[in-house]
């Protein structure tokens, strides 16, 4: 299966969803106690703690020359380690919906516009993350067991951290911080760097400042994959912490398992 350009472009912006889903509450007086970094530390674990929240993203990319845009609401649950996302992906004149399951490391996609790779009754392409990365010689385990994962374990390797100043989010009140990601103090961030050796720009976070809570993460990168050069801005907005949340996994016979496949976009 060789997708085209632009849902390549999609999985490169929807692939971090995959990974995002984070663990709660408190005060926020650390924040004059610690030093920039230190707060900006202890406000991520403290977020991936919490058991469930609802994001928001709002992405853009440009994947060898396809210009992507992306907007996309889910909610998760940490203790199930599942999720739920409906985007909207724009390329051109096309306005793709795309829905997305994750059922811990496993991924679950369903679009009008992939429909037709499938057969005999299937609806959903199946990506085992786990084993995707296993092949490139990434213990999908050691990475998804940090605390937090991702985005939020991403916040705990940035440096130079200043305050920016004080913000508002969705009617919450936060202080802006700014600074750098250390890709080589993540979990095998040496192998992750060279599937496509990406490029961060400036990492910036809202932290509430009530509850301590990340509100919102904003960043941007540069990388090379199987699907050429990359360029991804990406907006995501947390809120909702700790409701309940439901998510249904699409059954064996519903889906089609693709992690073999070389899907452009994940380096493959």
């Amino acid at each position: 299966m060789r997708p085209i350009r632009w849902q390549a472009a999609a999985l490169v912006l929807l692939a971090p969803l995959a990974l995002v889903a984070c663990g709660g509450g408190g005060s926020s007086a650390q924040e004059v106690q610690l030093t920039p970094v230190a707060y900006v530390t202890s406000a991520a674990k403290k977020t991936s703690e919490q058991t469930s929240e609802h994001m928001s993203l709002r992405g853009s990319a440009r994947v060898a020359g396809t210009a992507i845009g992306v907007t996309a609401e889910g909610d998760f649950d940490a203790a199930s380690k599942t999720g739920a996302v409906h985007a909207q992906v724009l390329a051109g004149a096309l306005n793709v919906p795309i829905d997305e399951v994750l059922d811990g490391g496993v991924l679950y996609l369903k679009s009008p516009v992939l429909a037709a790779g499938l057969t005999n009754g299937k609806t959903w392409f199946k990506l085992d993350l786990e084993r995707a990365l296993a092949t490139k010689g990434i213990d999908y385990s050691a990475l998804s067991a940090q605390s937090p994962r991702d985005v939020l374990a991403k916040m705990q390797t940035m440096g130079g951290v200043t305050a920016v100043g004080d913000e508002t989010i969705a009617g919450t009140a936060t202080t802006h911080y700014r600074g750098r990601i250390d890709l080589s103090k993540l979990p095998q961030g040496a192998k992750l760097g060279a599937l496509g050796n990406p490029s961060f720009g400036p990492y910036d976070v809202w932290i509430g400042k009530d509850d301590g809570l990340v509100r919102r993460v904003a960043y941007g990168y540069a990388s090379t994959s199987g699907a050429g050069r990359q360029r991804v801005s990406l907006r995501m907005d947390f809120s909702d912490f700790g409701k309940d949340v439901s998510v249904t996994v699409p059954t064996a016979a519903e889906s089609l398992d693709v992690t073999k496949e070389s899907i452009e976009g994940l380096g493959g």
